[in-house]
């Protein structure tokens, strides 16, 4: 799947035109991801931090997993997958993508300049039917890390609301402290799901947690730990 020359193609259709200005001018961020991985950590958006290049980059999250140097996203990301005191190492196992592409820090943009526009309404729909084949024909994980408490209501979560863009029918298995567990038993029947090609899901008993939120400032005990992601790979 050529995750590039997709986003590429988005980019330069007129409605981008439509959109805030930095959308165009600041380009896409997307992770590499040519393979099937057991674990999948999802983000909603890559961040523009303060003197970042312009331009359209890709980046392998292999390579970031091994990076040594302390970084206030990825920093606490990898040490859910990589517990060398409990000699648990999943890093290998597991692949990263943020469900949307444009770079912007204040996720309060993608509210109120983007979800408020049509254009904008379209702009994320086809970011997101890029996102789903990524996850169902690459790396069709066994588990699913979200990350971002702003991002489940994209997965069908809150569907009971209306709410279904990729539109996973979602089965409650159990909560724990860093999150809630839940187990995907097929896709909903909604003529809302963005991907109605998608007939039969791939990622079908697979499990989800959805985490509060993860940052450098989450309180220890509401980061999942490698021990917990071991255990629920084996389940």
């Amino acid at each position: 799947m050529n995750t590039k020359e997709k986003l590429n193609n988005l980019w330069n259709k007129d409605f981008i035109n439509q959109l805030p200005d930095f959308i165009k001018e600041r380009g896409f961020v997307f992770s590499e991801n040519n393979s099937q991985k057991e674990i999948l950590i999802t983000g909603i958006n890559p961040s523009f931090r303060k003197d970042a290049d312009l331009g359209n980059f890709s980046f392998d999250f292999q390579k970031t997993l091994k990076e040594e140097k302390y970084d206030n996203y990825w920093s606490p990301l990898k040490k859910i997958v990589y517990d060398p005191e409990n000699l648990i190492d999943l890093r290998e196992k597991s692949a990263y993508l943020d469900i949307f592409y444009f770079r912007e820090k204040e996720q309060n943009k993608l509210k109120k300049e983007i979800l408020k526009n049509n254009k904008g309404i379209q702009f994320l729909v086809e970011q997101l039917k890029i996102t789903q084949q990524t996850i169902e024909n690459v790396i069709k994980p066994k588990l699913i890390i979200i990350k971002n408490k702003e991002s489940a209501a994209y997965w069908g979560k809150l569907s009971e609301i209306g709410i279904i863009w990729m539109g996973y029918k979602l089965n409650f298995v159990k909560s724990y402290v860093c999150g809630d567990l839940y187990k995907i038993s097929g896709l909903l029947e909604s003529n809302e799901r963005i991907s109605s090609e998608i007939i039969e899901t791939n990622l079908k008993d697979s499990l989800i947690l959805f985490t509060e939120h993860i940052s450098q400032y989450t309180k220890k005990e509401k980061i999942p730990t490698a021990v917990l992601i071991n255990e629920l790979l084996v389940k």
